[in-house]
């Protein structure tokens, strides 16, 4: 595999690679970033890589340790927990403010990801229902025309993205997750702010009642 430069600088994109291998759990919490294979694997000098790592530092996915080098964040279950909180604060808003703001466009694609939500659940495809769901969630809040609402929205996402994953991949009440998902679609487009505030944020308590025995797992924390 190799990257080239085209509709992104290449130390972006050898971020997003390694963004990826992080949030899916290929790179696990703790675990060493080591350079060179991901040189071989890319065909890009070190230099590049380093200047990728440095802007996942910024994002809080990576660590930059003396005598270590990169390592992947491993943030505690108190730091999900509280960064979760957050998060599940900024969805609320973020719908409350879209059922204000979203445009017709905006709202279309929601639809259109919460058909594929159903079409996941119901072909039981977890990881296809996971993409929807993102898609679904930050679609929402793509609608709310607080740029620096989405932002911080969006920064968090990814730092909560591989704890997120492995709950949808281990969860068990899948039909609860999707009668919600329902509940949420029919309060953003009744345009019921307050309502799908509410929705969201019970949403997300869910979300992490689910998620919090995969970080208290042994063998998923600290792996």
């Amino acid at each position: 595999m190799s990257l080239t430069v085209a509709a992104q600088p290449l130390t972006q994109q050898i971020a997003n690679h390694i963004r990826d291998l992080i949030i899916h759990d290929v790179l696990k919490p703790g675990e060493r970033i080591r350079e060179q294979p991901i040189s071989e694997q890319l065909r890009v000098s070190r230099t590049p890589i380093r200047e990728a790592l440095q802007i996942l530092a910024t994002e809080r996915l990576v660590d930059i340790l003396p005598n270590r080098g990169a390592v992947v964040a491993n943030p505690g279950v108190e730091d999900l927990r509280g960064m979760l909180k957050v998060y599940s604060m900024l969805d609320g808003l973020g719908g409350e403010l879209a059922c204000l703001s979203a445009q017709p466009a905006q709202v279309a694609e929601v639809e259109v990801q919460s058909g594929l939500l159903q079409l996941a659940f119901e072909a039981k495809d977890r990881s296809a229902y996971f993409q929807a769901n993102q898609a679904f969630h930050l679609g929402i809040v793509a609608g709310s025309g607080n740029p620096t609402l989405v932002e911080i929205h969006g920064q968090l996402n990814l730092r909560l993205y591989r704890t997120r994953y492995l709950a949808v991949m281990q969860i068990k009440d899948w039909t609860s997750a999707a009668y919600q998902h329902a509940d949420i679609l029919k309060a953003f487009l009744d345009r019921d702010g307050p309502l799908l505030n509410r929705l969201l944020q019970a949403h997300l308590g869910f979300a992490w009642r689910q998620a919090e025995g995969v970080v208290e797992t042994p063998a998923l924390a600290s792996a």
